[in-house]
């Protein structure tokens, strides 16, 4: 994991998103299908770089694939970066 894919993989508003609702509550993929109405590939496509990024983890429940957050400090530098944004404004 680098800095770099870090920052690549919060440069998507539904990678943002994801990492939002995990950080509610942990989610099977089936969930999180469900919830943004995202193709399963699509989905998939974005967990993947989320895995990458180290970001999340997923744990397999029998037939079911649960996505949880690895470090939730990741929460507070999209915060950051939001205000930064909005202090633009």
């Amino acid at each position: 994991m680098s800095v770099e894919e870090i920052f690549k993989a919060l440069s998507c508003k539904w990678r943002v998103k994801i990492l939002r609702e995990i950080a509610k509550k942990d989610l099977c993929m089936c969930e999180m299908e469900a919830m943004d109405h995202l193709d399963p590939s699509t989905l998939s496509r974005h967990v993947s770089v989320l895995k990458r990024a180290g970001l999340v983890d997923m744990i397999r429940e029998g037939k079911r694939k649960r996505l949880i957050l690895k470090d939730p400090r990741v929460l507070e530098l999209i915060e950051l970066a939001e205000k930064i944004v909005e202090g633009r404004k």
